[in-house]
C-alpha cells in the first residue's frame, strides 16, 4: 500500500492520538510525555502501519549524521521507551511488533485523521468497503443459506488484507432486503466502495452477479458475472475476491496471495454444511444457535480436520452459555476445547482466540491467559470488532476504564450498526459515569435494535444513576417483558427501587428471587447490588459468595459495578477480591 502522507494531520489509534506538529503524544487528552527520538520512532512506523520498517531504515531517518559503537542499543532503547509509553509489552505486542533481524511493524489497526472520516491519502486507492448480502432469486427459501454464505466468506476473505477496513457482517447484513441508497449506505458505513449483487441457482449452477460501485462519485468500478456449477462455489468467491482487491487498486504483498489462495476445507460438502451453520448462528435464538450447532458439527464429520468449523462450534457453544440458554458451567469447557482444536489445526483464526480469550476471562479468571488470546486475535484480525470488545472487557476488569471505552470505540467503528456493540459502549460509559454520553449511545443502539436486552438494561442502570428514576422503572418494564419468565428483569427491578428510594418494595422483590431457582450469573449480581445499596452487607456478600462459588460470568466485574461502593472497606469484599485475582 502507498506510504500515507500524515506528517501534519493528527493521527489517531485506540485511546491515542499523535500529533506531528507539535510532537505530542495524548491518551485521551492527556500528554504522555516521550523523548524525541522514540516519537520519531513512532512516527516512522505509522506512516506505513502493517510495514516492516527495518532497523536500518530507523537509523538513516533518526540519526543520519551520527555515528555509533552500538547503534543496535539505541535504537532498542527508543523502541523500549516507545513500548513504556505506549504500555505495550514486546512479548505480547499490541501496537509495536518486533521482527527477528528485519525490524519493527505497527500492528494496530489506525483511525483516520479526526474530521477526515471517510477520507483517503491516496485517492487512487479504496481503503474501505462494505460487502452488501447477496439477494437470492432462486424461488426455493432453503438456498438462503448460500446466498448468505457467499457473502460472507466474501467479507471474510477481504477482512484477511491487512490495510483494507471491511465492515462486518453484522452490519452490511442490516441492509437485507432493504433499497440500497449506495451513497447514503457509505456515508453511514464511512466506506469509499460497497459491492452489491444477487444470486440464482439453477439445479447444479450457480449464477453471481456482482457491482462494484465507488460510492463517493457514483460511479461503477467493475461488474462481474459468474455462470458455474455449485462445486465450483470455492473459485467463484476466490475470483470476487481478486477482482475487487484489484479493482480497488489493493497492492497485494506475496504474503497477501498466499492468504487469498487459502482454502479452509477441499470438502465441498463440509463446507455446504458450514454454510447452513453459519445461516443459523448467525440468528442468535436458541433453536438457532442449536441448529447452527448440529450443522457445524456435520462439517467436523464430513472433514475432521477443517478447523474454521471448530471455531463455529466453540462459537455456538460460547453464545448458548452467554445468552443463558445452557449452563456456563456446562458449556464453557465444550467452547474452550473446539476452540483449541480449531487452533490445533490452524492458529491463524481470530475468532478461536477470541472465544479462549472470553473463556479464559470470564470463566477460567486466568488474566495473563485472557489477555494473550485476545492480542492474539487482534493481531491476526485487526478488523474483527469483537475481538476489541472481548479486549475491552478485559481492560475494564483490570481497573483501566478509559482505554476499555476506547478499545469499544474501536470496535464500534468496525462494526457501527451492531445494536450489542453499541450497547457495550454505552455500558462503560455509564459505569465511568458519563451518563449523559451514556444515554445518547444507549439510546443509539435501540433505534438498531429495539428488543435489545442489554441496552435497555445499561438504559435502565443508567437513568437511575442520574436520578431519572420513573424512566428507570418504565425502562424496568421493557427488560421484564423482554425477559418473560427470566428473573433479570424483577432483578433490575429491585435494584432501580432501591436506587429510588423504594426500599418496601424492593425488599418484597428480592424476598422472592432469593429462593429462586433460575438466578443465573447477571441476576445474582444485580441483587447484590441492591443489598450492597439497601446496606445489607451480609446478603450481598451471601450472594457473592453463591456467584463466586459457580464462577458467576459477570462477577469479574465486581470492581467496575459502583453500586458496590457500600462494601468496598468490608475486610470480605478485600477477601473476595483476592480469591477472585481481581486488582484491589
Amino acid at each position: 500500500m502507498a506510504q500515507a502522507d500524515r506528517t501534519d494531520q493528527t493521527i489517531r489509534f485506540g485511546a491515542f492520538e499523535v500529533d506531528p506538529r507539535s510532537g505530542e503524544l495524548r491518551k485521551t487528552g492527556t500528554r504522555i510525555a516521550l523523548q524525541d527520538q522514540p516519537f520519531k520512532v513512532l512516527l516512522a512506523l505509522l506512516e506505513r502501519p502493517g510495514e516492516v520498517v527495518s532497523r536500518d531504515e530507523l537509523r538513516g531517518r533518526i540519526w543520519p549524521e551520527e555515528s555509533f559503537g552500538d547503534f543496535d542499543h539505541a535504537v532498542s532503547v527508543a523502541v523500549a521507551k516507545l513500548r513504556a509509553a505506549l504500555g505495550d509489552s514486546a512479548e505480547i505486542p499490541r501496537y509495536v511488533e518486533t521482527l527477528h533481524r528485519r525490524g519493527y511493524r505497527f500492528i494496530f489497526p489506525m483511525s483516520v485523521p479526526m474530521g477526515q472520516e471517510g477520507a483517503n491519502h491516496d485517492p487512487g486507492i479504496f481503503d474501505s468497503i462494505a460487502v452488501l448480502p447477496l439477494v437470492n432469486e432462486t424461488a426455493d427459501p432453503e438456498t438462503e443459506y448460500l446466498s448468505d454464505g457467499i457473502s460472507e466468506s466474501i467479507i471474510n476473505l477481504l477482512s484477511r488484507f491487512p490495510n483494507l477496513r471491511v465492515i462486518p457482517r453484522t452490519s452490511a447484513f442490516r441492509y437485507k432486503g432493504r433499497e440500497a441508497d449506495l451513497k447514503a449506505i457509505g456515508r453511514d458505513l464511512k466506506v469509499r466502495a460497497v459491492l452489491t449483487g444477487k444470486m440464482i441457482q439453477r439445479s447444479n449452477r450457480l449464477v453471481v452477479q456482482t457491482e462494484l460501485v465507488d460510492v463517493a462519485n457514483d460511479a461503477q468500478l467493475w461488474g462481474g458475472h459468474f455462470n458455474r456449477k455449485v462445486e465450483d462455489i470455492f473459485e467463484v468467491q476466490e475470483e470476487l475476491a481478486r477482482q475487487i482487491s484489484e479493482n480497488l487498486r489493493l497492492r497485494l504483498t506475496p504474503e497477501d496471495e498466499k492468504r487469498l489462495a487459502k482454502r479452509p476445507t477441499q470438502n465441498r460438502d463440509a463446507y455446504q454444511f458450514l454454510l447452513k451453520a453459519q445461516y443459523h448462528l448467525n440468528k442468535p435464538t436458541r433453536e438457532g444457535l442449536q441448529r447452527g450447532l448440529v450443522y457445524a458439527r456435520q462439517a467436523i464429520e464430513a472433514d475432521p480436520g477443517y478447523a474454521e468449523a471448530y471455531a463455529w462450534v466453540s462459537a455456538a457453544y460460547l453464545w448458548l452459555g452467554l445468552f443463558d440458554f445452557a449452563s456456563p458451567a456446562d458449556v464453557f469447557p465444550k467452547a474452550k476445547a473446539a476452540a483449541q482444536k480449531a487452533l490445533e489445526i490452524d492458529d491463524s483464526i481470530a475468532e478461536a482466540h477470541a472465544v479462549l480469550g472470553h473463556v479464559r476471562l470470564f470463566k477460567e479468571w486466568d488474566w495473563s491467559g485472557a489477555e494473550h488470546a485476545c492480542m492474539e486475535a487482534i493481531k491476526l484480525n485487526p478488523n474483527y470488532a469483537w475481538g476489541h470488545a472481548t479486549w475491552s472487557d478485559w481492560l475494564i476488569v483490570m481497573g483501566r476504564p478509559e482505554e476499555a471505552i476506547a478499545e469499544e470505540r474501536v470496535a464500534v467503528e468496525l462494526d457501527p450498526l451492531s445494536p450489542s456493540l453499541n450497547a457495550r459502549l454505552g455500558s462503560k460509559l455509564s459505569l465511568a459515569g458519563d451518563y449523559d454520553r451514556a444515554l445518547k449511545q444507549l439510546q443509539n443502539a435501540l433505534e438498531l435494535g429495539p428488543n435489545s436486552v442489554l441496552a435497555h438494561h445499561a438504559l435502565a442502570l443508567t437513568y437511575a444513576r442520574k436520578g431519572m428514576y420513573e424512566e428507570a422503572l418504565a425502562t424496568c418494564q421493557k427488560v421484564v417483558t423482554l425477559c418473560g419468565s427470566d428473573p433479570l428483569g424483577r432483578a433490575l427491578s429491585c435494584l432501580v427501587l432501591v436506587s429510588a428510594g423504594k426500599t418496601d418494595k424492593a425488599q418484597k422483590i428480592l424476598s422472592e428471587l432469593k429462593g429462586h431457582r433460575k438466578l443465573h450469573s447477571w441476576s445474582l449480581i444485580v441483587l447484590a447490588q441492591s443489598c450492597s445499596v439497601m446496606g445489607m452487607k451480609t446478603e450481598a456478600f451471601e450472594l457473592l459468595e453463591v456467584a463466586y462459588q459457580e464462577r458467576a460470568a459477570w462477577l469479574v466485574f465486581l470492581a467496575a459495578y459502583p453500586s458496590f461502593s457500600n462494601i468496598r472497606t468490608d475486610p470480605r469484599y478485600g477477601d473476595l477480591l483476592r480469591r477472585i485475582g481481581l486488582p484491589g
